[in-house]
């Protein structure tokens, strides 16, 4: 594997764990406030939810990065 691939699958793999993460708090935060009630559990809900997209966001852009051209006229036909 390149050192490009394996700083990816670093990546990939983070992002899994962070997802992972925030997809079992939001659950737990969400079942508290609707069934027990408890309100504060509700912006705990929203912060899960906007980590777990930027944790995606993080990787697309890392990926993007990664497969950039190295020279900008690249991809340009002559």
């Amino acid at each position: 594997m390149t050192d490009v691939a394996v700083q990816q699958k670093k990546r990939f793999t983070t992002m899994i764990a962070i997802d992972v993460v925030c997809f079992l708090l939001a659950g737990a935060a969400i079942v508290g406030h609707v069934a027990f009630h408890v309100s504060w559990l509700l912006p705990v809900f929203v912060l899960a939810i906007v980590a777990g997209l930027g944790a995606q966001i993080w990787f697309v852009l890392g990926w993007l990065n990664a497969t950039k051209p190295e020279t900008p006229e690249a991809g340009r036909a002559p």
